[in-house]
């Protein structure tokens, strides 16, 4: 349309692109702290010319532009960095439930202290020595049965402690299972919302940062890069869930149509899921290490007081012993009662004093039905296996995070809202559209010299 009228409507369509514009730079700054928000950017293109090049044109062999219009609204988002982070995720997610349970497995140990097994070990065996001065000093005697009880109590006590551990893994991943499939379910309607949109003609920006959103956290969980489970979501994967096959563990997913399923073995499993599969098993291989421990004290020092070889496994009744030692319940190794309640009964001579006190350094079977080994180093390889397991997993923890947080950072350079940049824009947008609203306000003013000028 060519004349005033024309030129009208070509301002009016930059004021409305314009508008368009600084709306969706304010939803860009209101969602710029946003979790897995992407900024978004009106597309616009010229509107198309008035009257084509033609030999019957009034206007000749020229055109007229008719304004601008906004075609749609798009985020702005690499996918190679989403693959990247998320074939990264996964590893991170393992290495994050392995960072927790082993530091929370060094505490439970608190070595060295003060207060930890080793140093009760250290001080059971010195009441012994201090015992063989005097083998009939009550008080002497006293302390080697309150020292017996404090070293029985603490192994029991860090014993209970790495169970609840294991079963506080358990439970995380049982929870993993049930937030991986809350997961799938909302992807499902998101999906179903997204086809609506686009069916429409139109981008679901917001709706697309949602399922990336989820796609990420669900990431950490399990490997999306799996061809397993990739090939399950391509399929229309419903359900994970953990199961069992030849008593060890497996994740089993479940297409749309409930008949088709998968297993995955463990070994082929990675994320949060694996890493709580994998502690589950440490804890309990830590736990059991507790309980041999046990056993060989309980062991060696039952057959000295008793004149026996020291690794002779022939049952004692209770009131021949110090320790006693219950593989069901908790405290898996507790004092003599009776030795609690009167320590005087404890009759030992100085040499079978002398003989408890240098059982420290007596070689025991203990794990290892093959190997004998001494209690203190019996305990120290358990304390050296979980420190150097546990720095390891510090290494990679501090490595994957590094690498994690670089592709991040690529990703947010992309997608992510700078408020220099929003402000800027909102400057240019405002210019334009003051810009158009001049150019309506020229064109009033010539319409009323056209129509107020007839008049006169």
């Amino acid at each position: 349309m060519a004349g005033l009228l024309g030129t009208l409507h070509s301002a009016g369509s930059g004021m409305r692109v314009s508008q368009t514009s600084i709306q969706t730079a304010s939803h860009n700054i209101n969602n710029m702290n946003t979790p897995g928000y992407s900024r978004q950017r009106v597309e616009q293109k010229a509107s198309s010319a008035y009257s084509y090049p033609g030999y019957n044109s009034k206007l000749g062999a020229g055109q007229l532009g008719t304004g601008v219009e906004a075609t749609d609204v798009i985020r702005i988002r690499n996918t190679f960095y989403d693959f990247q982070f998320r074939n990264e995720s996964h590893n991170q997610g393992e290495i994050n439930v392995k960072y927790e349970h082993y530091t929370n497995m060094e505490k439970i140990f608190n070595e060295p202290s003060d207060t930890s097994i080793s140093a009760s070990i250290a001080n059971f065996f010195g009441s012994w020595q201090e015992l063989s001065k005097n083998p009939t000093d009550v008080a002497s005697k006293d302390i080697v049965v309150q020292n017996s009880k404090y070293l029985a109590d603490k192994i029991s006590n860090i014993k209970e402690k790495l169970d609840s551990l294991s079963s506080q893994a358990d439970k995380k991943l049982n929870d993993d299972v049930k937030e991986i499939n809350d997961m799938l379910n909302q992807l499902k309607e998101i999906d179903k919302q997204i086809k609506i949109v686009q069916g429409s003609g139109k981008s679901p920006n917001d709706l697309m940062d949602e399922r990336d959103k989820i796609l990420d956290d669900l990431s950490f969980k399990m490997n999306l890069g799996n061809d397993d489970i990739k090939e399950a979501f391509e399929g229309g994967l419903s359900k994970v869930e953990i199961t069992e096959s030849g008593g060890k563990k497996q994740l089993t997913l479940t297409y749309g149509d409930p008949a088709k399923t998968k297993d995955i073995p463990a070994d082929k499993i990675s994320g949060e899921i694996k890493g709580s599969l994998e502690m589950i098993d440490k804890v309990k291989e830590y736990s059991n290490s507790l309980t041999e421990l046990a056993k060989g004290v309980a062991k060696g020092v039952n057959n000295v007081l008793n004149g026996r070889d020291i690794n002779d496994t022939t049952d004692l009744p209770d009131d021949k012993k110090l320790f006693i030692v219950d593989d069901k319940n908790n405290p898996i190794i507790k004092v003599n009662q009776d030795l609690l309640d009167n320590p005087r009964d404890l009759n030992i001579t100085t040499e079978i004093a002398n003989q408890m006190y240098h059982l420290k350094d007596k070689k025991i079977k203990m794990g290892n039905p093959e190997e004998e080994i001494t209690i203190d180093k019996f305990y120290n390889n358990i304390i050296q296996k979980l420190g150097n397991e546990t720095q390891e997993v510090i290494r990679n923890e501090k490595n994957q995070s590094k690498i994690l947080k670089e592709i991040d950072n690529l990703r947010l350079n992309v997608s992510g809202v700078s408020l220099d940049e929003e402000m800027v824009s909102l400057i240019q947008f405002q210019h334009a559209y003051n810009a158009s609203a001049k150019v309506i306000s020229t064109i009033d003013s010539l319409l009323d010299v056209v129509v107020n000028g007839l008049k006169r």
